[in-house]
């Protein structure tokens, strides 16, 4: 699933409350997402994968060798934890953006703010970029094999901990 989806969802949740504690019915497509989604298994592989930072990471991962020739020091593991690095950013603008489009105020009380599907999608994509080839610490079939598998493991793990970590919202009054 993408930063997008996941940050569409925490506006959503917010929307919802807001509408009740107005005591007003919720804005349409501002109710919580379907609670089946935890029991699709293909929904657990990919809630936490953030498709944003994968996508650019393997186009930069593919033109290291070009990057190189313009900036000697660039090597995969900068390029690795750059977009560590850059993951929890991006989750953070595209949510801010969201709010503000969504006519929320832009930045929450730090109560509102998605520190489980940050943190969660940080580490999606510190694990799914080892799966990618090329990358810096993971060589050859049997370690990529590993690394897949323990990126399906990884997924799916984050998916059943969102219950006991993530912002629920507030019961209506």
């Amino acid at each position: 699933m993408s930063i997008n989806s996941l940050t569409e969802a925490e506006v959503r949740r917010s929307l919802a409350e807001r509408a009740a504690a107005a005591g007003v019915a919720p804005p349409v497509g501002a109710a919580e997402p379907d609670g089946n989604a935890v029991s699709n298994a293909l929904s657990m592989l990919v809630k936490y994968i953030p498709t944003e930072s994968i996508t650019l990471y393997v186009a930069a991962l593919s033109a290291v060798t070009a990057l190189k020739s313009l900036w000697e020091w660039i090597t995969a593991l900068h390029i690795y934890w750059f977009f560590g690095l850059f993951t929890p950013i991006l989750f953070v603008l595209i949510f801010l953006g969201k709010r503000r489009a969504a006519g929320l105020p832009t930045i929450p009380p730090l109560g509102e703010w998605p520190w489980w599907k940050t943190f969660a999608a940080t580490v999606g994509f510190l694990v799914w970029a080892l799966a990618v080839p090329g990358n810096p610490y993971v060589n050859g079939d049997t370690g990529g094999a590993v690394v897949g598998f323990l990126a399906i493991f990884i997924s799916t793990v984050l998916s059943v901990l969102e219950p006991l970590f993530d912002r629920r919202p507030s019961p209506a009054p």
